[in-house]
């Protein structure tokens, strides 16, 4: 028994009109995060905790930096 959807590669045109947009606002939060954040005055410490939240914390490490990161200046 199968919940949810099942998305397999024959399904992948269905969704890229979904998916893609996502995509691109995900690569565009993380590539402005990590440039202010490198390009700001914190300590190399925060820098490599806060670049590593961007990274791998997906959609909310970005969103977790501007709200709470960019506090600590």
């Amino acid at each position: 028994m199968h919940y949810g959807y099942h998305v397999g590669i024959e399904n992948i045109r269905e969704w890229l009109p979904v998916l893609l947009p996502l995509l691109i606002i995900q690569l565009i939060l993380i590539s402005v995060a990590l440039w202010d954040l490198f390009k700001g005055t914190q300590s190399k410490e925060n820098k490599w905790i806060w670049s590593m939240i961007i990274i791998f914390v997906s959609l909310f490490g970005p969103v977790l930096y501007f709200v709470i990161g960019k506090r600590d200046r």
